[in-house]
């Protein structure tokens, strides 16, 4: 996934993931990412920092937000002890 999210950025800082269509067909693409993700078992998701209830959450998540970076974010504050589960 970082090397997913560092991708991203440095796209968007090449200047051409402006467009709102642009935007739209990765943040689909990510949310795809992310439901490809459920095929993994419990042991592989728990070894990149990422529950099942992590993936329900990103799938719920809007087009207008990208669902890998988000997910992405939620591991890192996780990790820092910054994230409190709802």
């Amino acid at each position: 996934m970082r090397s997913y999210a560092q991708f991203e950025a440095s796209a968007h800082d090449a200047g051409w993931g402006g467009g709102l269509l642009v935007r739209w067909v990765r943040n689909w693409r990510a949310h795809r990412a992310v439901v490809r993700l459920g095929d993994m078992d419990d042991r592989m998701l728990r070894d990149i920092g990422v529950s099942r209830d992590d993936l329900q959450w990103a799938r719920a998540l809007p087009l207008s937000v990208n669902a890998v970076l988000a997910l992405e974010e939620r591991g890192r504050l996780r990790r820092q002890g910054a994230f409190r589960k709802d």
